[in-house]
């Protein structure tokens, strides 16, 4: 089952008028700026968390600590995740 499947009208005419918007926008700017962009912060992300996870003073049995750390990084980043919900 394709997602278009279950698509009302007016959320087909929505998706093509986003499609239509972010082809203008595309148009305007460099697209490849936008990749190096993205890659630039997943790139920092990820030595975030190598961070997190070589730093010694987070050390316990259970590794809330670092768990925790690396979920208020991603958050910082504007990726939620729903473990701890309760650090939003």
């Amino acid at each position: 089952m394709d997602l278009q499947d279950d698509l009302t009208v007016e959320e087909r005419l929505c998706a093509q008028a986003i499609g239509w918007d972010f082809l203008r926008y595309a148009k305007r700017y460099d697209i490849h700026d936008l990749a190096r962009q993205v890659d630039s912060a997943a790139v920092s992300l990820i030595k975030e968390i190598q961070g997190i996870l070589d730093d010694l003073t987070l050390d316990d049995p259970e590794c809330f600590l670092r768990i925790d750390a690396i979920v208020r990084t991603f958050h910082k980043y504007d990726l939620p995740t729903s473990r701890h919900w309760e650090v939003e």
